[in-house]
């Protein structure tokens, strides 16, 4: 599961969306928009669903180590459910809260709270950067579309053009023929006068 909407929504299970916001103590459109990836919980959300559903924080935040975080002390210490630390050689903010014990000072969750800090910043910066993508993108489509509609006008400004001339040379057409066929009519009838006469 690559997204962490995917990882909430693994963590729900069978859980209705209902049940599962009102344990953690949001609204069900929230945690919906938590799910789709459309917004990003905060660090309370974060840290509300590892605490009620025994959930690794590291995991939930990232994908990495254990999904479950250990129940007992001597668990924690177990190499494969330690984090890998940051790239920066500090600690995540899953190693902190697996750290964390009832009464422990505020410092620990502070320190997981900045991690989390951290990684909202480079979710933003990412969000950030697609949207003045989308915004390059969207306007060079209305370009576009600007451009297909003035040319669009004058296709049928010619088409409408080519129809009159059609329309006046047919009535030219037309006019001339019935000129001709009165012409024919009238020799005729200077012929048919001339032979009376006669």
């Amino acid at each position: 599961m690559q997204k962490l909407g995917e990882r909430i929504r693994h963590v729900r299970g069978r859980m209705s969306q209902e049940a599962f916001s009102g344990l953690l103590g949001i609204s069900k459109g929230a945690l919906g928009g938590y799910e789709r990836g459309e917004n990003c919980p905060n660090a309370d959300v974060i840290l509300t669903i590892c605490n009620k559903c025994k959930i690794n924080v590291s995991w939930l935040m990232s994908g990495a180590g254990a999904m479950h975080a250990p129940d007992n002390i001597d668990e924690d210490e177990r190499p494969e459910n330690r984090p890998a630390p940051l790239e920066d050689g500090s600690q995540t903010a899953g190693e902190l809260s697996c750290q964390m014990a009832p009464g422990q000072d505020c410092k620990a969750e502070n320190n997981a709270l900045r991690a989390h800090c951290r990684w909202l910043q480079e979710r933003l910066d990412q969000l950030e950067a697609e949207r003045r993508d989308l915004n390059r993108e969207n306007r060079l489509l209305w370009q576009k579309n600007a451009d297909l509609g003035e040319r669009l006008a004058r296709l049928e400004q010619s088409q409408e053009m080519a129809r009159v001339n059609a329309r006046a040379s047919e009535e030219d057409t037309t006019a001339a023929l019935t000129v001709s066929r009165h012409g024919v009519c009238c020799n005729r009838l200077q012929e048919s006068c001339k032979t009376d006469r006669t």
